[in-house]
């Protein structure tokens, strides 16, 4: 039995319907069907986007769009014409086969490694721990060829970089590191299409005639730090992965693989799914982009996300640009759903995917609104700078007793932390705050008062909380005293400024 598992036919997509159910499919139907999906729903929010550049790749090849008026008809027309799609894929058949002898799907062999467990097709084993895993190389672990195809293309955009026992080392992924922005529609049809963005185009990436996706190229894997066009980093091959089939009667699975490092990708390359921010130091101008983190809510960078000036200190992702472009209800429900991971150096931290809504009235440059909700959330820090230094001097009190000099510094750390007012602060302001951008979209005249008065609320409800744990002993009782009437007399003072 010659092992094939075709990515156009055979169904390794699994995608979310509208009454709950999951199903598999393959490239072909996915796209026949996207109108009547949800949305694709893999096992972890990397898996699920990793799919996207594979997805994008195909339609960007055969539609384009390189008009806006192209994008808008196929938008109203409501699903992807089947036969564009059918010639491409009759075309391109057998490279899409998972187990094509010569050239397999995002593959090549590499004869100076040796064959590792498939566990380590994502992140090395020894760098992601229980939390992902349970399974370690002496187990090992064998994948349906579904599996295997999914966390293939995983691989290929979220493998870190790392030593590799060859002289080369392994490279960063295109989307390993960062925070991805990916515009959400109510369908998977109205996903893809609202990040199909206008191709070719150098407003995304610089575009050359050599451009393609890696299938389609004699040698994916011919040294450059350049990509050709947006196809080519969408599928830029950062490893060198083969997947080793294991035939049994008439079932396949894979449970070996090889992995070396393959193409390295130049760090000045923006990745179009990223938010920048420009840095200059010593006249040395750099771009770096934003990271999730365990101590700071992405809706806190809000601002930073909607349209802004050409030459801003500021660069949203490139599909916010886009997508101010096309013609959308302005009472469309569209999101941005922000996925990815944290990693430190190849250890992996958590992955993460959440939604921020993005309402189409906030797709157009203006000024007004952006300096509204960035000024909103500036008071938020404000407020929060006031509530810090307020649980500081009740901690002060508590760990001093009565006496004079100030407490021990780990000590004064791990009270404030028990308490965790500053989370439940913030915790208490992300409703309230997607409340405000709502309102804003409306016009409402109290918008900005109704936020004013939610910072005060949440500022005295979170430190009430943390009173509440510091006890009823005489120096928390004074604590308390002292503090409050510090928070007053600012929280007063910050508002009246600003009235």
């Amino acid at each position: 039995m010659t092992p094939t598992f075709n990515l156009i036919d055979r169904p390794w997509i699994p995608c979310l319907t509208f009454d709950g159910q999951l199903k598999e499919l393959g490239l072909r139907d996915l796209f026949q069907q996207a109108s009547d999906l949800r949305a694709i729903h893999c096992e972890t929010p990397i898996m699920t986007v990793a799919v996207l550049p594979v997805a994008l790749s195909i339609l960007h090849r055969v539609f384009g769009p390189e008009r806006i008026r192209d994008w808008q008809r196929m938008w109203d027309h409501g699903q992807f014409p089947a036969e564009p799609l059918d010639a491409y894929f009759d075309q391109w058949h057998e490279r899409f086969d998972l187990f094509h002898p010569v050239r397999p799907f995002y593959q090549a062999r590499d004869e100076r490694v040796r064959p590792r467990s498939v566990i380590h097709l994502v992140q090395s084993i020894a760098n992601t721990g229980a939390l992902f895993t349970h399974d370690d190389e002496r187990v090992g672990e064998a994948v349906t060829p579904a599996e295997a195809a999914r966390r293939l293309v995983t691989a290929n955009s979220f493998r870190t970089a790392g030593l590799s026992g060859l002289d080369e080392k392994f490279t960063d992924g295109v989307f390993s590191r960062g925070v991805l922005f990916w515009a959400w529609g109510t369908t998977l049809f109205e996903t893809l299409m609202l990040n199909l963005m206008r191709y070719p185009h150098d407003s995304v990436m610089k575009w050359t005639a050599e451009d393609a996706p890696a299938w389609e190229m004699d040698d994916a894997y011919r040294p450059r730090q350049y990509p050709n066009g947006y196809l080519d980093y969408l599928t830029w091959q950062s490893n060198r992965i083969w997947l080793e089939p294991d035939v049994k009667e008439e079932s396949v699975t894979v449970s070996t693989m090889t992995v070396a490092p393959g193409l390295t990708l130049s760090s000045a390359v923006k990745c179009p799914q990223k938010r920048y921010v420009k840095r200059t130091k010593n006249d040395e101008v750099t771009w770096s982009f934003m990271y999730f983190s365990t101590q700071k809510a992405l809706w806190r960078d809000y601002h930073s996300l909607l349209p802004r000036q050409p030459d801003d200190d500021v660069q949203p992702p490139m599909v916010v640009d886009w997508l101010g472009q096309v013609d959308l209800d302005a009472h469309y429900p569209l999101r941005l759903l922000a996925s990815g991971m944290l990693a430190d150096q190849a250890k992996v931290i958590f992955y993460r995917q959440e939604e921020v809504p993005l309402p189409p009235q906030l797709l157009h440059l203006d000024n007004s609104i952006q300096n509204i909700i960035s000024e909103a959330i500036q008071r938020a820090d404000d407020v929060g700078d006031k509530l810090r230094t307020a649980l500081s001097i009740m901690a002060d009190c508590v760990l001093q007793r009565g006496a004079e000099g100030k407490p021990n510094c780990k000590e004064h750390a791990d009270l404030t932390r028990q308490w965790d007012a500053m989370g439940l602060y913030w915790g208490l302001l992300e409703p309230p705050f997607w409340a405000f951008v709502e309102s804003l979209t409306i016009d409402d005249p109290d918008a900005e008062q109704t936020w004013n008065s939610t910072l005060i609320d949440a500022a005295q409800g979170a430190f009430g909380e943390a009173e509440r744990m510091a006890g009823s002993t005489p120096w928390a009782l004074r604590g308390a005293v002292n503090a409050r009437r510090y928070l007053r007399f600012q929280l007063r003072d910050l508002f009246e400024s600003i009235q």
